[in-house]
């Protein structure tokens, strides 16, 4: 594999991790905003009760992703349904979830 498909394949991957990360917070209830921020920092907070993940549009998407995952593993899973599919998807980014 040439380094151009590798990197089209880790793109993929993320894509796809992703997207699968705001699936799971959208079924716990969290609202995904995306919005661009200029850099500031995406992340998770509460207004009210309710529960906003902001995903910075201004940043590449592995930076997208690392800051998903930090804010999603602050988080406690241990009672969700996504439990096993989180921790997965947080130690693919070498972040484990709140425990």
């Amino acid at each position: 594999m040439d380094s151009k498909q590798g990197e089209f394949t880790m793109a993929i991957d993320s894509l796809e991790r992703m997207e699968r990360l705001l699936a799971i917070a959208q079924e716990e209830g969290i609202r995904v905003r995306n919005e661009w921020l200029g850099g500031i920092r995406g992340g998770l907070v509460r207004i009210g009760s309710d529960p906003i993940l902001f995903v910075d549009d201004s940043l590449d998407l592995q930076e997208q992703l690392r800051q998903t995952c930090i804010a999603l593993s602050q988080l406690d899973w241990r009672d969700s349904q996504w439990w096993d599919e989180i921790q997965n998807l947080l130690m693919l980014s070498e972040i484990s979830p709140a425990s």
